[in-house]
Parts: structure tokens; C-alpha cells; sequence
């Protein structure tokens, strides 16, 4: 910590609308960390404490307060007479980390208060916005630890996420061999959003009409939502979602199943269209997440006061559609040039959406029903590039309050978001004593969300987490296609 009062210098970093779609949300996972080798000195407190302050010099402005001006704009100030530090807590737990193991790290294991923040970005009890969380939970008999981190999606996106947490990783496993952190390579991390805006090229491509709807249909509820201050906005969302009875599951795809999947899929459809597994799982998605919802509309509504409230706020979970959009999140980086290599840690994807009738993705889930909505998914995918992102930036730079818009469409429309993260470094961070044995994010994220991680680098797959609807995810385990395509884990 003192090194970091002493050396972090003021600056502000303008943030851009990429970091304001997000910005309600946090990116929160859970780090599991066995003790195997029954190793006194494993992962030491103190270790991991001074390592994560050594650590965020090199990203500043996580300790920097966020300031909005109502017309969307926003910053983050970095004062280092008034730093914003990140909560870092630590506990002892009586639950053994072969107990967690045995249940295949089911949230229903985990000790109680691992997770000190949820989905939302919220002010904490100050009033404060925490542009970062960090528990340190240290099992029974030092059987093994559970790191919780959280940052604010105000700051970094998946790729920053774990460029933080690999990064400090990094800082720890030197400290623990006893050598000076000042001996890593550096890495220099960008955070200044003119990285990105200027990679955007001359020309530009014309946005689908699905996509434009996303991100330009405004209404007093768009504008006040992104008028009001994040504080504000965060407590507003939060109770909105917990009317929903959001709860969410977690499915292993084996990379030989999934490959079966794919050939079976691929057979329908012509030689010159070659499926990734991604255009694979986003179409079963698709399918089974479009077919559990509108069973649900099917079924008679609650007459209770908190359905009813609920169906008024959220209607596209009560109201028959004709048609379904799946939302996917695109990263940018690989498609703009130099900004994979700069190590660009700001919020850098966008989000196009694929429309289907809600007829043609309920009929029923076969190989030959997968096939034309995978092949839309690899056309959707093919067709974002520099040019594309450019008319996204364009488009939303003439109305800057437009940011809100990709929130409220999911209040009105049939629609999930998928963020495929399994090309993210989920099991990089060694902090001395091995890698991770399992990354997993929380409990209940936000309605109809799914997202793609990998599996264990031993284990091999994909794991696919779904947060939704806990009557729409009760039709969902009853789809038989579905469950047998994967095991559930929890």
C-alpha cells in the first residue's frame, strides 16, 4: 500500500461509449485455489494483499472515482490525495475445499459473504462506487482459498478484467520467489479511449437494421436512465431485476460431444459454410433460451403483486412474440489494427444482433433446425469489420445518451445476450501455487444472459453459464435436446 500512496500520479481518464453500454454492470468471478500439496505457506495473506496494491500502479485508474456529467460524458479522476481504494477483505471459513470439490463448486457450497458485490454496480455504504472488489476467503485447515473479484464495467471489459488479475498474479509469484517486483518485464497496459476511437478507419459500412434498432431507439426512459448518476441508476436496476427471480445453472460441453454436434450440423448445410464451435452453441442457445420463454408466455401469469409489477416492467418476459434476437457480443480488438497488440484494457466490443422467428427456433431442436441458425451467426460474425465499428461509433456518437438504449430493448423484446469469453486467460493466474482449479462467475447475473468460458485446461470443453428467469430456466432443464447435448454441473 505504501508504495502505492507514494508513487500513483493524478491524472484523468476520459471514458468513452463503449465503457458506458456496460457501465450498470460488474464483472464478478470466483477464483477456487486447492491446496493439494498441503503447503503451510500457501498463498500467504500478506503476500497477496501487498502484491494487489504493487499491481495497480501499473493500472490506475482502478483507484480513480468516476465522475458523469447527465449528458454522456464520463471520467475517472485519479487524486492521489483522495484515492479511490478498492475494498480488500479477508476471512476464515470452516467449509474444506475438498467439500467444495465434491460439488463440483456448486454456489450452493460456497461459504456465506464470499461474493461482496452482485451484477450491478452499486455505491457501497459510503456512497461510493468501488471500481474494484476483492474477498480473500481462507478455507478450512488451509485446505485451499477462494479469490472473489469484482471490477466495475465502468473500467475494463473481459480482456482488462483478467489482464488486472493475470497482471497481479504475476506481481505475487515474484514476491513469493523472493524476488523484487521491479525485475518483471514491463507491461505496459493502455487505458486512454483515444487508442481505440483512433483506430477507426476512413470508410465505413452501413449497420443492419437489427442492430440499429439496438442502439438508437430512444425514449424518455432511455434519456432519464442516462441522465440520472450512476448511484442512482445502480439502485434503480438492482431492484428491477430482483423482481425477477433471476437464478442461474452451469453446463460442461465435452470437446467430443460438441464436435459430434458440430459434423452432424455441418452435414446440412453446403461445403463453402465451415461452423465454429461458437456458431454452434450460439444457435443452441438461441434455440432452447427462445423455446423456454415462450413456454413460459404460454403458461397462465402469476396473479401475485410481484409478478404483476414485474410483467409491467419487463413485458418481453410476459408477452407473446413473434420473433427472437439474439445478441452477440463482438470484441473489436482483432478487427481494428495494432489494438490487440497495445494491450488496450478499456471496453472494446460491440454488440450485433441476429433476428429469427420465434417459429423457426421453437419447432423443435434438431441437427437440421441448428443449421440455418448457425450459419446465421457465422454470416453475423463474418460481416463485423473496422469499417462496421466505425458506423457502430458514428452512430452513437450523435446522441451520446443512446448508451442506455442496449439496456431497455431487452425490457420490450424477446431476446437473450451472448458473450462468448473462451478465448479470455480464465486460468492464467498463478500466484505461486498453480493455477486455479475452477473460475466461475456468481450465482444470478442479469435475465437472459449467457455466456461461453473454457473449461479446466485438464478437463477440456466449454462451460456455459446461463442466467435467466427462474420459471424460464425451469422450462429450460426440461428440454431434452438440450440436456443431452452437455452434463449439468450445477
Amino acid at each position: 500500500m505504501d508504495n502505492l500512496l507514494r508513487d500513483i500520479q493524478p491524472q484523468t481518464i476520459d471514458l468513452c461509449i463503449f465503457d458506458l453500454i456496460p457501465s450498470f454492470l460488474n464483472i464478478p468471478f470466483y477464483f477456487y485455489y486447492g491446496n493439494d500439496a498441503n503447503d503451510s505457506d500457501f498463498m500467504r495473506a500478506e503476500q497477496l494483499r501487498e502484491s494487489f496494491y504493487m499491481a495497480l500502479l501499473e493500472f490506475p485508474i482502478i483507484v480513480g472515482h468516476l465522475e458523469t456529467d447527465g449528458s454522456g460524458h464520463a471520467k475517472v479522476v485519479v487524486d492521489p490525495d483522495n484515492l479511490n481504494i478498492p475494498e480488500f477483505l479477508e476471512s476464515q471459513s470452516s467449509v474444506h475445499f475438498r467439500d467444495l470439490r465434491t460439488a463440483k463448486f456448486s454456489w450452493d457450497a460456497l461459504p456465506s459473504g464470499v461474493a461482496t458485490v452482485g451484477a450491478i454496480t452499486t455505491a457501497d455504504a459510503a456512497g461510493i462506487i468501488k471500481l474494484a472488489n476483492v474477498h480473500i476467503v481462507r478455507l478450512q485447515d488451509n485446505s485451499g482459498i477462494i479469490v472473489f473479484i469484482s471490477m466495475s464495467h465502468y473500467i475494463v471489459d473481459g480482456v482488462g478484467f483478467f489482464g488486472v488479475v493475470n497482471r497481479w498474479a504475476e506481481v505475487c509469484r515474484q514476491k513469493r520467489r523472493g524476488s523484487p517486483a521491479d525485475d518483471l518485464p514491463a507491461c505496459h497496459y493502455i487505458f486512454e479511449r483515444s487508442s481505440l476511437l483512433d483506430k477507426m478507419p476512413e470508410d465505413r459500412k452501413a449497420l443492419d437494421d437489427p442492430t440499429l434498432e439496438l442502439i438508437t431507439t430512444t425514449g424518455p426512459l432511455v434519456r432519464w436512465l442516462a441522465w440520472i448518476s450512476p448511484k442512482t441508476r445502480g439502485m434503480l436496476l438492482n431492484k428491477a431485476f430482483s423482481l425477477m427471480s433471476v437464478v442461474g445453472h452451469t453446463f460442461h460441453f465435452s470437446t467430443s460431444r460438441l464436435a459430434s454436434l458440430r459434423a452432424s450440423v455441418q452435414g446440412y448445410l453446403s461445403s463453402d459454410v465451415r461452423l465454429s464451435d461458437n456458431d454452434i452453441l450460439t444457435a443452441l442457445l438461441s434455440m432452447v433460451i427462445a423455446q423456454s420463454q415462450a413456454e413460459c408466455k404460454r403458461d397462465s401469469a402469476s396473479a401475485s403483486y410481484l409478478s404483476s409489477l414485474a410483467s409491467y416492467l419487463f413485458p418481453s418476459m410476459y408477452e407473446p412474440d413473434s420473433s427472437f434476437v439474439t445478441q452477440v457480443v463482438i470484441d473489436t480488438r482483432p478487427r481494428l489494427k495494432g489494438l490487440s497488440a497495445a494491450k488496450y484494457t478499456g471496453n472494446s466490443v460491440l454488440t450485433r444482433c441476429l433476428v429469427n422467428s420465434m417459429e423457426s427456433l421453437t419447432s423443435g431442436i434438431t441437427e437440421q433446425s441448428l443449421a440455418p441458425i448457425a450459419k446465421g451467426v457465422r454470416q453475423l460474425v463474418n460481416g463485423v469489420d473496422s469499417q462496421y465499428i466505425g458506423q457502430y461509433v458514428d452512430t452513437l456518437h450523435k446522441d451520446l445518451l443512446r448508451f442506455m438504449c442496449p439496456a431497455t430493448y431487452a425490457f420490450t423484446k424477446t431476446t437473450m445476450l451472448l458473450s462468448n469469453q473462451s478465448r479470455l486467460p480464465s486460468y492464467k493466474a498463478d500466484f505461486g501455487n498453480g493455477i486455479p482449479t475452477w473460475v466461475s462467475s456468481v450465482r444470478a447475473f442479469f435475465p437472459n444472459f449467457s455466456s461461453i468460458m473454457p473449461a479446466p485446461p485438464l478437463t477440456g470443453g466449454y462451460v456455459v453459464y446461463i442466467s435467466m428467469a427462474e420459471r424460464a430456466m425451469t422450462k429450460l432443464l426440461q428440454n431434452e435436446f438440450w440436456m443431452g447435448t452437455n452434463d449439468m454441473l450445477y
